[in-house]
């Protein structure tokens, strides 16, 4: 009776440590979901913000100078003071591994990759605040088209018209996979932005 006692005793306490070890496991997945996925936490890879606070600054001398900013370094598709967006063209380049491909990395695959910069300016406070991103894609399509050749003979329907090659232009057809932001790029447009909103209070505050 004393052996069976302790038996369900040492049973019941791996029991409690299982469930509080599960417990925390799932609290740390949420809180690194949480953390990744919020647009606004700059925490994540591929999404988030970095951000400048721009003090005593007007809207729109801080909308002009993220225009001059992201003009340095990319062509500018779309431009809204009423929104304070600017968003850049996407810019294609080559890049030699570094992806986190074992193939990259291995053999120095060149992918053909592409950035698009993102400018946010909101009111804060007395100044303004600028959020930047710049997303980076690495063009994928044979590899996507590898993977459907393996699954044709699937019973499960899952093709798109991607798959279909139903686009209209080349471009439609083709499959980019989303890459950590390149926050040098961000950096750089920042101090840029930061750079010309000095010059410019300098200039209008002449001593």
């Amino acid at each position: 009776m004393k052996r069976q006692t302790f038996m369900l005793s040492t049973y019941g306490l791996f029991a409690r440590v299982g469930i509080a070890s599960a417990g925390a496991l799932l609290a740390l997945g949420a809180a690194g979901c949480s953390d990744l996925q919020s647009p606004g936490s700059g925490g994540g890879r591929m999404t988030g913000w970095s951000q400048t606070r721009l003090p005593n600054t007007s809207p729109e001398a801080a909308f002009e100078a993220g225009l001059h900013a992201m003009g340095q370094l990319f062509t500018i598709a779309e431009a809204s003071p009423e929104e304070g967006l600017i968003r850049s063209a996407p810019g294609e380049y080559d890049q030699k591994g570094g992806t986190g491909r074992i193939r990259d990395d291995t053999i120095g695959y060149r992918n053909r990759m592409r950035r698009t910069a993102t400018l946010l300016i909101s009111e804060w406070g007395t100044g303004c605040v600028a959020k930047c991103r710049v997303r980076v894609q690495r063009l994928d399509t044979s590899d996507h088209q590898v993977f459907r050749r393996n699954d044709q003979f699937s019973d499960v329907p899952s093709e798109t018209p991607i798959d279909r090659e139903a686009g209209i232009r080349p471009s439609q057809n083709q499959v980019w996979t989303d890459q950590p932001r390149d926050r040098d790029l961000e950096r750089q447009i920042r101090e840029l932005l930061r750079s010309r909103v000095m010059s410019e209070d300098a200039g209008s505050n002449p001593q």
